[in-house]
């Protein structure tokens, strides 16, 4: 679903492409978007004609474009349920640890991604303290690590701190 959707917003956005370049601004393999554009065009969603014997030009169907904007409301969709898990995993987190806390910064530790920022959105709208960091050398000689939640999400990160009881993936809570 989400690798069709890819290729057919590149498609819109550039009609004159080869295969190639849509492999490389997708990340998906040639074979792949090989296999995705014959599937694409035997469902109607694209016509496909030979500019020359490299480049070819990809034009979406009405059916395509409407296939397109099926396949984003779906995403919308589902992003947005993950957002309210996550901000129902953060109520029962803060709720469950909220006597220990008394005050302490929550500290998030991870990259500043999307994540992230639902985190901190989410903390400021309850104006929750937090504290937000990146490198685990400055995150271990903070003074109250051992008194603090610590809130990750990602497998890399929670490696990093598997020696901290207090510390959450919160991604494997939803």
């Amino acid at each position: 679903m989400e690798t069709e959707y890819q290729v057919l917003n590149h498609l819109q956005e550039n009609e004159i492409t080869t295969q190639r370049k849509i492999s490389s601004k997708t990340g998906l393999s040639l074979g792949a978007v090989n296999l995705l554009l014959k599937k694409m065009t035997r469902k109607g969603l694209i016509k496909i004609e030979t500019l020359n014997t490299r480049t070819m030009r990809y034009m979406l169907t009405p059916q395509g474009l409407q296939e397109k904007a099926r396949l984003t409301y779906s995403y919308m969709r589902q992003s947005y349920q993950q957002l309210l898990k996550i901000k129902q995993v953060l109520d029962d987190l803060i709720n469950e640890h909220s006597a220990e806390l008394d005050g302490l910064p929550l500290i998030l530790f991870g990259p500043a991604d999307e994540i992230r920022e639902i985190l901190i959105q989410y903390f400021s709208e309850h104006s929750l303290p937090y504290e937000a960091h990146t490198e685990p050398e400055l995150l271990i000689h903070e003074q109250t690590i051992d008194e603090s939640l610590i809130l990750t999400w990602r497998e890399e990160e929670e490696k990093t701190l598997n020696n901290y009881l207090r510390a959450v993936n919160i991604m494997k809570l939803l």
